[in-house]
């Protein structure tokens, strides 16, 4: 699956909330859409990998399906977030920030 990450040497771009494309699922390191980010196209993420990891704060589900995220990876452990199609969110809050590892269509 193709995804998009960016990071400029050593320290972390930021990408602008409306750069999220449509039919994509967005996150964000930071609040308020701050912070190193990752785009993926569709509604699935087994992994997200090292560079993010248990490091989401925002997210925006651009897609057209509701998106549950995970605590661990390949769709394991807790749901610790609903998201609806379209739905954004600035701040996930203290039960999701910074334990996401996957997500998927629910």
């Amino acid at each position: 699956m193709a995804a998009t990450t960016v990071l400029a040497g050593a320290t972390q771009a930021s990408a602008n909330p409306n750069d999220c494309p449509g039919g994509y699922v967005c996150v964000w390191g930071d609040s308020n859409y701050e912070g190193r980010f990752l785009f993926v196209p569709g509604t699935s993420r087994s992994n997200v990998g090292d560079h993010m990891n248990d490091l989401t704060t925002a997210l925006w589900n651009r897609t057209g399906s509701r998106v549950c995220f995970y605590d661990h990876s390949n769709y394991g452990g807790s749901v610790l977030a609903i998201v609806s199609p379209g739905e954004s969110r600035g701040n996930i809050g203290p039960t999701a920030n910074d334990r996401i590892s996957s997500w998927r269509a629910c």
